[in-house]
């Protein structure tokens, strides 16, 4: 839970992202990758829809949401400083191409940290891709640190379920997307390894109403 002087600091720097900081990350993102601009678009608004349930269920608080918001939108800053090539290749990646992809948390949590942002948001950026079970081997190793279960800061657990599921559904170069459906229940599947089960479980229900109401943007 964040102190009043967090708050205060974070309604600061949402005043101040508006004119300059969050918007020129956004430029700089949009220049780069149009694909990454459009993931990190879709995570922020994933991340949107399940803000209710995570408030109701006190797993964050009110003032606690323009943290998340902004580590949503900005959780894959670290991919500007990767190769187009790398980005763009519709084959499979080589050993150093992979590991190059693999240490984008890490670039953008030291670029964000020249702008002095709050450590929440900072932590999300690095830990994004961590897994709940520590597992660091595999098709889907936790990284950067290896981090397992509530070690994982709180708001990299949620942006890495919707980080996941966009990933899943997008239409990427190198495969075909899965159907929401298919996607939450690998999500489902995976809760209590890849992710936080308590998050995953609220996202699939949230998700899995969305899609009832035929929101399309989750349908993408």
């Amino acid at each position: 839970m964040v102190s009043n002087s967090q708050k205060n600091l974070a309604e600061d720097f949402l005043a101040g992202i508006d004119g300059y900081i969050i918007p020129t990350f956004i430029e700089i993102m949009e220049n780069k990758d149009q694909i990454t601009l459009l993931h990190s678009s879709r995570v922020q608004r994933l991340v949107d829809i399940m803000i209710p349930e995570l408030i109701k269920q006190k797993i964050i608080t009110k003032e606690e949401v323009p943290y998340l918001w902004v580590a949503a939108i900005i959780h894959e800053i670290g991919k500007i400083f990767v190769e187009d090539k790398i980005l763009e290749s519709s084959k499979k990646l080589d050993k150093f191409e992979y590991k190059t992809v693999r240490f984008h948390p890490i670039r953008g949590y030291h670029l964000l940290r020249e702008f002095d942002l709050p450590k929440e948001i900072l932590l999300a950026v690095k830990h994004h891709h961590e897994r709940w079970d520590g597992k660091t081997y595999g098709r889907y190793p936790g990284y950067p640190d290896g981090l397992k279960g509530e070690e994982i800061p709180l708001y990299a657990r949620i942006i890495s379920v919707a980080d996941a599921y966009d990933a899943m559904v997008s239409h990427r170069p190198y495969k075909k997307p899965y159907s929401p459906e298919k996607a939450l229940r690998v999500i489902k599947k995976a809760a209590g390894k890849q992710f936080d089960p308590k998050i995953a479980k609220i996202f699939v229900k949230v998700i899995t109403e969305a899609l009832k109401k035929d929101e399309a943007y989750i349908k993408l």
